[in-house]
């Protein structure tokens, strides 16, 4: 904005002075050279103004559509990272351990089946029995799990995809940002809760843009952009598996 009041100003300054010089003039043949430069000055500084109204437009455009990829990206770290710990009970905080294990390791399909069997050990305590028709005595509800199978993780979340053997890299153009991940745990009442985090910096993603809007899309505060100099997955500072994206790109709880 200060930048599109000072070429407003000094176009102007400058169509003024130059209209000065060509009605004080009275050699007639200057004035068409004076017309010209000052035509010249107009769409000079006209484009000008066009481009720094332009440029942060197609900068908010280019923003949106690189900073869409990032959040494609993490969210399928959040789903590789969330059937880790089905796995493994935890987090990892090495992103060729998690491609490895969308390589190699499968889901288990169960299937549970809620069902009633005697009670033997009361049945005994209480003198009690079952007939032949399944009266009398008690009974205890239990849960039968079956197995039925596997299915590779590979296959169940990303559908033949090779996406995920660049977990850590968002690339557009000729532009890479690496994704850093971190994984821990918080305590709370003696239990030792994993987390994790994934982090990728805006500024890098814009490497190749104006320094000045990418400076200012740092600082953004905003409810439809991405607050602060990152593109955040999780926390280790509390339980949360929540992105700091709106939910225009895309799920964020």
């Amino acid at each position: 904005m200060i930048l599109l009041v000072i070429i407003v100003v000094v176009l102007a300054l400058a169509i003024y002075f130059i209209a000065k010089l060509i009605n004080k003039s009275t050699n007639k043949k200057l004035k068409p050279i004076f017309s010209i430069v000052l035509w010249i000055v107009t769409i000079l500084f006209s484009y000008l103004i066009y481009q720094s109204i332009q440029a942060p437009i197609e900068f908010d455009k280019l923003k949106e559509k690189r900073f869409q990829t990032a959040v494609n990206k993490m969210l399928d770290i959040k789903a590789a990272q969330l059937a880790y710990k089905t796995i493994h009970g935890k987090y990892t905080d090495n992103l060729d351990s998690l491609i490895t294990f969308i390589e190699n390791e499968n889901f288990t399909i169960v299937e549970r089946k809620d069902t009633s069997v005697i009670d033997v050990e009361k049945n005994r305590a209480y003198g009690l029995s079952v007939d032949a028709n399944g009266t009398g005595g008690y009974f205890k509800d239990i849960v039968v799990i079956n197995q039925l199978g596997k299915v590779s993780i590979k296959d169940s979340l990303f559908k033949g995809s090779d996406r995920y053997k660049n977990l850590n890299i968002v690339k557009v153009g000729d532009i890479e940002t690496k994704i850093t991940l971190k994984a821990g745990y918080i305590e709370r009442d003696d239990l030792k809760i994993p987390v994790f985090e994934a982090k990728l910096n805006k500024a890098s993603l814009l490497s190749d843009q104006d320094p000045s809007l990418v400076a200012k899309e740092k600082k953004v505060v905003s409810v439809e952009g991405i607050n602060g100099e990152y593109i955040l997955l999780g926390s280790l500072e509390e339980v949360s598996m929540s992105g700091n994206w709106p939910k225009k790109y895309g799920n964020n709880e």
